[in-house]
């Protein structure tokens, strides 16, 4: 996460949403939607460089958190309440 970007105060979030999402697998793939990656990019081709590369994906992650959510923190809040994000 730290190569990614991503600050050490929203470690807790990225982790608890990149569990729910892949399992930390950076080779899942959402077979009906063609999602991909730790965080599950949806479509995987959102993401600059690979998508299964998780520093690739975990960057576009952190960009997609804090301009649809503001923070980790709000993303966080809206997987909770909504089982996805």
């Amino acid at each position: 996460m730290t190569e990614a970007g991503i600050a050490e105060s929203d470690f807790a979030y990225v982790d608890y949403i990149a569990n729910r999402e892949s399992g930390w697998n950076p080779n899942a793939t959402n077979a009906s939607s063609g999602a991909c990656g730790v965080i599950q990019a949806n479509p995987c081709s959102k993401v600059p460089g690979n998508g299964y590369n998780p520093v690739d994906n975990l960057k576009w992650a952190d960009g997609y958190a804090k301009d649809r959510y503001g923070s980790w923190q709000a993303a966080h809040a809206f997987w909770t309440a909504n089982h996805w994000w």
